[in-house]
Parts: C-alpha cells; structure tokens; sequence
C-alpha cells in the first residue's frame, strides 16, 4: 500500500502576504502598462519610457471628436467638431433657366450624414421646395423648406436619409427667370432630373 502525505496548507499570514503581493504587482502593471498602452494616461511616466503611451495615443486619437453622423441627434443643441465623409469633398456650380410657369429640380444623390453648403440666386423670385426622397419611394418625398416668394437662400444642409435631396423651383412670373446654384461638400453627384 502506498502511503500518500498532504502537504501542510500554507498559513493563514502566508496566504495574506502572497495576496497583498499579487495585489502590489498587478497595481504596478496597470500604472506602468495598462493605463499608458489602453488608455493614454501615464501617471509614472515610466509609459512613455517604455513606448507604451503611444500606443494609447493612437486607440484614443479623436475619439472624442469624431461623431458618425447617425449619432448627431437633432435635438441636440452641440454641433460635432468632426463628421467624418466616405465622399470626397466637391464643388459644383449649375444654372438653370425657367420659362413663365415652368418648374425644375436639381439633386444631390447623398448617403445618410453627408453634407453641404449651399447658395442659390434667381433673377427674379420663384416658388421653391427643397425636398428629399428615399431610394425605390416612388413619389414618397420630405419637405425641409419651402416658400412661395424668394430671390435667394443660403445653408449648411445634412442629409437625414439615403436618397436624393435638392430643390424643385417654379417660376410664378410672366418671363423667363435664370436659378444659380453652387454647392460645396460631400455628395455622390449632382443631377438634373
């Protein structure tokens, strides 16, 4: 028969001071690794010694300043430093003519957050809607502004949806009424329907 001896379990002062050690290391490691290589903060500055600040400097970069566009809640009154564009920015310049009567669009093919600013000018006032639809909506569309007399306007527009945005002018006088548009930001293209 074998005869098999447990070893002493260790005391309870040696399970107290092998806990309070544990404790100290990994207290060591989170000021010296942990917070300057995750998070950027290196309270010993024996991070930046070691290199490790710059790999929190890169996972903490403009975290804060970047905000996807789908986050912006329109009831917020802040406006994001940053919103990042997949588009590339573009400007484009277009003139259109209105005969007595006559009604016309111009649109921007935009993905949801994209922006631009805009100005427009008439020879004389038109009627106008600036609208946007849904892709496959069919008729299905939303107003952002609309006015039945006006010269001009200017703005900073962000599409709220996938889809195709812009004005429809209507010209309400007796003779022919010239529209110029410019527009500068980040869209897909710009088109006359």
């Amino acid at each position: 028969m074998v005869d098999v001896q447990n070893p002493a379990a260790p005391s309870g002062r040696k399970l107290m001071v092998s806990t309070l050690i544990a404790a100290l290391v990994a207290g060591v490691i989170l000021l010296v690794a942990v917070l300057p290589a995750e998070y950027g903060r290196d309270p010993t500055g024996l991070g930046q010694l070691l290199g490790l600040t710059a790999l929190g400097a890169d996972a903490t970069a403009g975290a804060d300043a970047v905000v996807p566009a789908e986050a912006i809640d329109a009831d917020n009154v802040g406006v994001p430093v940053v919103t990042a564009s997949p588009a590339a920015y573009a400007t484009e310049k277009r003139s259109l003519t209105l005969k007595p009567g006559e009604g016309a669009e111009i649109k921007a093919v935009m993905r949801q957050g994209q922006s631009f600013v805009f100005n427009w000018a008439a020879t004389s006032p038109v009627h106008f809607d600036m609208h946007g639809e849904p892709p496959g909506d069919g008729d299905t569309f939303e107003s952002y502004w609309r006015e039945r007399s006006r010269a001009d306007a200017s703005g900073l527009f962000v599409a709220p949806f996938d889809g195709t945005h812009g004005w429809y002018w209507k010209n309400p006088t007796n003779s022919a009424v010239t529209i110029d548009i410019a527009l500068s930001g980040f869209f897909d293209r710009i088109y006359r329907p």
